[in-house]
């Protein structure tokens, strides 16, 4: 595919959120779905194979079925039906219940295209979630924590690890979004920072199986970012969490203990990992290898970067 046209799909793809950001219309705000749907596999289809295609096309109907339910809705004036509406956003961006085409989808497209899934493509349907908050997205929430736990079990390839990962933390995002509107959006940034830090490992090694990260020289890196996952301070995955536990705190003391059950058992499933890789190969002198003329830099400046903002984020928040 030539490069001009891709430039022209990101542009429809930036326009999109824009678009949605600025209308006050539900028809221009269902067209803007539509133009993010379309931009982003076209998007996807730069790389040209069967398995691609096919996520294109049940991407394309996932998307197109979802969006017909939603836009009957508005336009017959449901606007009471919120429990429905939320049933169908969270269809949109792989929730819970119907999280099943999320991590099938993540293993057939590229890790740029992964990422677009995990963070970018959430965006607009939880910008439009937030707008009709309903009991029913408690449900939602519970179902996306608890199945991006046990999806997460025995998983060797890291997409299907990440796409459980991101399923669980949409529940994060989705609890959060219910206690403070604004609040959300920052979670989703900076999950995205610390999501961001995985992908480039992994695109640069080219590989979405776990073994093989045992004799990488980003092995340090990887680590780190696992525990940036994990949750575990002064990194900045820590602070996502803590900032989501001080906000469900003033809420309900029963959802804090189930999000803190279940960070517990997120943290036992990312440590296993790590355990596993350094196990493996143990860590050797990966630490040192800082190289300027390859693609290794890039993963050394993102997994520092990570570190340095989780401490300053910290720092921020004690002050």
């Amino acid at each position: 595919m030539l490069i001009p046209s891709i430039y022209c799909f990101m542009f429809m793809y930036i326009m999109s959120f824009i678009m949605v950001l600025s209308s006050e219309d539900w028809f221009l705000i269902w067209l803007s779905l539509e133009i993010n749907m379309m931009s982003f596999i076209l998007l996807i289809y730069r790389r040209y194979s069967l398995k691609v295609i096919e996520c294109c096309l049940s991407y394309f109907f996932i998307q197109s079925l979802g969006s017909a339910f939603l836009i009957s809705m508005l336009y017959n004036d449901l606007y009471e039906f919120k429990s429905m509406i939320c049933l169908i956003l969270s269809y949109k961006i792989g929730a819970g219940p119907f999280f099943y085409w999320f991590p099938t989808m993540c293993l057939g497209i590229d890790w740029l295209s992964c990422y677009l899934l995990m963070m970018m493509q959430k965006f607009i349907p939880l910008l439009l979630m937030f707008m009709f908050i309903h009991w029913v997205l408690w449900i939602i929430m519970l179902i996306s924590l608890f199945m991006g736990v046990f999806g997460s079990f025995n998983q060797i390839n890291i997409k299907g690890l990440m796409a459980y990962s991101s399923i669980h933390h949409l529940g994060w995002i989705i609890m959060v979004g219910m206690s403070n509107k604004l609040m959300w959006m920052i979670y989703l940034l900076l999950y995205g920072m610390v999501l961001l830090s995985v992908v480039i490992l992994f695109m640069k090694n080219e590989t979405i199986d776990l073994f093989k990260m045992y004799n990488s020289s980003d092995k340090f890196w990887f680590i780190l970012s696992m525990m940036s996952m994990a949750g575990i301070p002064p990194l900045l995955g820590f602070y996502l969490k803590w900032m989501a536990l001080y906000n469900i705190m003033m809420v309900s003391e029963i959802m804090l203990m189930i999000l803190i059950m279940v960070s517990v058992l997120m943290l036992y499933i990312y440590m296993r990992v790590v355990y596993d890789v350094m196990m493996m190969g143990g860590l050797g002198n990966s630490w040192l290898n800082f190289n300027l003329y390859k693609n290794e830099f890039m993963a050394d400046v993102v997994g520092s970067l990570g570190m340095v903002l989780g401490l300053f984020f910290g720092l921020y928040l004690y002050m």
